[in-house]
């Protein structure tokens, strides 16, 4: 069978395009490239609906504040003013959209025009299916706005180079602070409500900016191997918890938690064919959490960006050392470790490499802690920690986590507790 499938794989993909997963499955003892290629497509296939649903909550919180603030300002309508039904007709050029200008400034002047020319061609198709729902209708405001792509949100909020000196790239820029502050801050209530400033608009830009351009390798095709898949899904369940923590739970529950299952899945064939057939898969969703409170003259969220730079410097390694080891009895071995501070601003999650208690450390090769730490014979348990990567709080919620009691980490941590399994939302 396996041969039949390769004999297969090489008729219809290309050499060149198997070439990154064979390269990649000869990392890994018993995983071929045919099992990662298989992983490739039934993730891409999951995170275009993942994507999507966040894609469909920021255009539309956008649009309604947009809405809002143009009428305000005595505008129509953001988008401008809806042509006439003769120009869907006809073929004269579009009309001046009458728009505010400072959404010209950030789509670009054409833009707009560019959505109500793609109105007037579906427009045509319509009238020449007489089984097509909107047969003998004109298109609308509400037609427009379903053509701008992600893209198009994303420019509304400004252009990423930050360092460039291009005159048209600051005007942008400006524009976008100006919108930010005077409508968009309001389309992400939950992180703006007690204060508005400009660093806001940027982290929702670069996390909608990463989002996008995940969204644009998957739904190329292209290989997604090299991506920390579980960072991509925090960043989106972020941007949905700004809009309103219940559609962001709403979303987790729809597609994040086979989001996330797929993505763990990616060197484990076996369990993903067992998953693509709906059997039960093992139980490995338990992580083992810890609060870090201040320790001598370094805060928790110190800590957390220590063992963040030092993962970062040294391949994606680090090691940790703790006061209070992980609880074994009736649990699976934890797989992964979340880091919370114990003021709620830091949190960080890893892949479990190694673990040991006690003073008998034999450290694995090339996993070091950071510099400043304290001895770590002297600490109750370590782990040697892979891939560690920030992950996002609000309100003093770990987005993405919960304990296994249905409590909100890191609300969860009282007094002397210091650990806690935790299991993904």
């Amino acid at each position: 069978m396996e041969d039949a499938t390769h004999s297969i794989m090489d008729l219809a993909i290309s050499e060149k395009r198997l070439e990154p997963y064979k390269k990649e499955a000869r990392k890994h003892p018993g995983v071929e490239a045919a099992d990662l290629y298989r992983w490739n497509t039934l993730f891409s296939g999951v995170a275009v609906t993942q994507i999507s649903f966040v894609e469909m909550s920021v255009r539309n919180s956008m649009d309604k504040e947009l809405i809002l603030w143009a009428r305000a300002n005595g505008y129509d309508d953001w988008l401008g003013k809806t042509p006439q039904p003769e120009w869907f007709e006809g073929h004269e050029t579009a009309p001046l959209s009458q728009a505010p200008p400072l959404i010209e400034e950030l789509l670009g002047a054409d833009q707009i025009g560019k959505l109500w020319y793609s109105c007037r061609r579906v427009y045509r198709i319509w009238e020449k299916n007489s089984n097509h729902h909107k047969h003998g209708q004109y298109p609308n405001r509400h037609d427009a706005f379903s053509h701008l792509m992600f893209g198009g949100w994303q420019r509304l909020l400004g252009p990423t180079d930050f360092k460039s000196k291009d005159p048209t790239v600051l005007k942008r820029a400006a524009a976008a602070r100006q919108l930010w502050k005077e409508a968009l801050y309001k389309a992400f209530p939950e992180m703006t409500h007690s204060k508005v400033n400009d660093q806001q608009r940027v982290k929702l830009l670069l996390d909608i900016d990463r989002i996008r351009r995940l969204r644009n390798r998957v739904s190329h095709g292209e290989n997604v191997l090299s991506i920390q898949t579980d960072l991509y899904l925090d960043k989106m369940l972020t941007v949905l918890s700004a809009i309103d923590p219940y559609i962001s739970d709403w979303v987790m529950d729809q597609t994040g938690r086979t989001y996330r299952t797929v993505a763990k899945l990616k060197y484990y064939p076996e369990l993903l064919q067992s998953y693509q057939q709906n059997d039960p898969l093992p139980s490995s969703q338990e992580i083992v959490a810890y609060e870090l409170t201040p320790s001598g003259s370094y805060s928790g969220e110190e800590i957390i960006e220590a063992q963040l730079k030092n993962s970062q410097s040294h391949g994606g390694r680090t090691f940790m050392t703790v006061g209070k080891p992980p609880d074994s009895t009736n649990k699976p071995q934890p797989r992964e470790i979340l880091l919370v501070d114990a003021g709620g601003k830091k949190a960080a999650v890893g892949e479990i490499v190694a673990y040991g208690y006690g003073n008998d450390v034999q450290r694995p090769k090339g996993y070091d802690p950071p510099e400043y730490r304290k001895r770590y014979q002297k600490r109750k348990a370590w782990f040697a920690v892979r891939n560690l990567y920030e992950v996002d709080c609000q309100g003093g919620r770990v987005i993405g986590y919960q304990t296994k009691d249905g409590q909100q980490v890191p609300g969860c941590f009282t007094g002397q507790v210091t650990m806690r399994y935790v299991c993904h939302d």
